[in-house]
């Protein structure tokens, strides 16, 4: 593909996300933006006994451009759970719940809420190993162009989300978050 024509599909891209319900800032990150972020995901902390792997980040951060959203709460809900709880034989264990979502356990186990926002499913020895899961989540508006591939969208750890603020010249703020979106041009 031409520069040209390879600028104007970004800029098409960046255009479409940056006019999407929610979104107040979007843009295009740098490669030494893309190894800043994932030198601070492989390092992000444990919560205690459990640890967190944003395999997301590590997926969107494969692909050719990435684009960072800064979103606020007017922003549509991900198509699934961004945050898993998966135990040692990769089972999920945990997710996510949305506002409104009822939530019924598989068979033979019970529920746990943490919150509003997650629910735990227990069964006898069920969550052995059990590490925090950011998985890669599709992204329909950019799936649905035909000049873009291997679309995926991920939400970055709060440490990754003020980096990438900072390297953006943004103010760190609480009512807004941030959200990567990852994609090949074809």
């Amino acid at each position: 593909m031409k520069k040209g024509e390879e600028s104007r599909r970004l800029g098409e891209v960046l255009s479409l996300l940056a006019g999407l319900r929610g979104v107040k800032n979007a843009f295009i990150l740098t490669p030494e933006t893309k190894l800043g972020l994932e030198e601070i995901e492989k390092k992000y902390p444990s919560l205690g006994p459990l640890t967190i792997e944003n395999t997301g980040v590590r997926e969107c951060l494969r692909r050719d451009h990435v684009v960072c959203i800064i979103k606020d709460r007017t922003f549509r809900a991900p198509p699934q759970p961004t945050v898993v709880l998966v135990n040692d034989e990769g089972a999920i264990v945990g997710r996510e719940v949305f506002d409104g979502e009822k939530v019924t356990p598989p068979p033979g186990k019970g529920s746990l809420f943490l919150g509003k926002g997650f629910v735990v499913f227990y069964s006898r020895g069920s969550g052995k190993g059990a590490r925090f899961v950011l998985p890669p989540v599709p992204f329909e508006e950019l799936e649905g162009l035909d000049f873009t591939d291997k679309v995926t969208s991920c939400s970055p750890s709060t440490v990754g989300d003020r980096f990438l603020r900072q390297k953006a010249g943004l103010e760190d703020d609480p009512e807004l978050a941030s959200i990567l979106v990852g994609f090949d041009l074809c």
